[in-house]
């Protein structure tokens, strides 16, 4: 199925076609997002976090001076365990240049049900998603991570269905 993102764009305002820049994929490349990124100069880090069952983070094995323009969380954030999630942090914070910003579908409410979903980049507007019902939530909302773990502050957001929003971040550590 295809979903349209209001806040993707402007994840990618700041890059363009005139300049190289980098981009991290915690999801697993789609055919789809791969035609996408074809488009630009930039360098991509999928990391495939929820492709590895035995050791969580291992997709993070990234180079110590690369800097990210560009973060597309998608909803890998929900399906991460306490630990695991710091352990991501750790790696990604590190790594931001100013003004970096990052994309992120979250859990709106640990009270209701929160579905399983892959993600693909088509166009920089639209999505292509489709269930993943081998994943299991360990459901995070903005408030849980806002105040422990990013470097980021929410700049927009928009309320979706299916307990998701749709988060537009920002790094604030400049």
């Amino acid at each position: 199925m295809r979903m349209s993102s209001a806040l993707l764009p402007r994840a990618f305002a700041r890059v363009g076609r005139e300049r190289k820049f980098t981009v991290l994929d915690l999801g697993s490349p789609t055919p789809q997002s791969v035609r996408f990124f074809n488009q630009f100069s930039c360098q991509v880090y999928f990391s495939g976090l929820l492709d590895d069952d035995e050791d969580l983070g291992t997709g993070l094995d990234i180079p110590s001076d690369v800097r990210f323009d560009v973060c597309l969380f998608w909803d890998v954030l929900n399906y991460l365990n306490g630990e695991t999630l710091e352990r991501v942090s750790e790696v990604v914070t590190k790594r931001l240049n100013d003004g970096c910003r990052g994309h992120a579908f979250l859990a709106f409410s640990q009270s209701v049900p929160f579905e399983g979903l892959s993600f693909g980049i088509e166009s920089v507007d639209s999505l292509v998603v489709k269930r993943d019902p081998n994943v299991v939530p360990h459901v995070h909302t903005w408030k849980d991570l806002e105040a422990t773990l990013w470097p980021f502050t929410n700049a927009a957001a928009t309320l979706l269905q299916g307990n998701r929003q749709e988060l537009l971040l920002v790094n604030h550590s400049q």
